[in-house]
């Protein structure tokens, strides 16, 4: 493709992104090229740090991305990795700012993301643990365990299951996602 139908797609599926961030309460880190960083903290980075809602926004990027594929005809998929850990985020640079996030947790994240099959979210086991503790119900989505004995991404890397944490999981949607709606400046489901 013309690099003017690249940046168009990817601004057009970011821009949807962007509105499943305000949707579920993720803050959007950076892009870098065609990688969407976002996550949820505790306040004030995010009002809510609801693992839950993390599953939500990654199973709707897909869909969002698989219907927009779709409709514009073009063959566009997305891989989606989601993980819970402590990184350490700041701002970076003097004369050109940026937030970033540094530490393990963000290179597990490029192994879930580069991991993950093409249209799912890949979840690590501290992302389901955090999930199932923060008590979901369960008819809304469901942690399938990958039985394969490795990870491999799409360019044919390697990856043992001990470097993002232990046992991944692909995340199946059972049921619509609930949509939230906004109400005198607070977010219910």
């Amino acid at each position: 493709k013309p690099p003017e139908a690249v940046v168009k797609a990817v601004s057009d599926l970011f821009g949807m992104f962007d509105d499943l961030a305000d949707e579920y309460g993720i803050y959007k880190v950076e892009t870098v090229g065609d990688a969407y960083i976002a996550g949820q903290a505790e306040p004030p980075l995010t009002l809510q740090n609801y693992p839950p809602n993390v599953i939500r926004f990654g199973l709707n990027m897909v869909q969002v991305t698989q219907s927009w594929s779709s409709r514009s005809g073009e063959s566009i998929g997305v891989r989606v990795g989601l993980h819970t850990g402590e990184c350490i985020g700041g701002i970076v640079g003097i004369d050109r700012q940026r937030y970033h996030l540094f530490g393990k947790l963000i290179h597990q994240l490029e192994l879930l993301e580069s991991t993950a099959p093409d249209n799912r979210v890949q979840a690590s086991r501290s992302c389901r643990l955090a999930v199932e503790k923060a008590g979901v119900d369960d008819a809304e989505f469901e942690f399938v365990e990958r039985p394969e004995p490795s990870l491999l991404t799409s360019k044919g890397e390697v990856h043992q299951y001990a470097e993002v944490g232990g046992q991944t999981h692909l995340v199946n949607l059972l049921r619509p996602l609930p949509r939230r709606q906004q109400t005198s400046g607070l977010w219910r489901l």
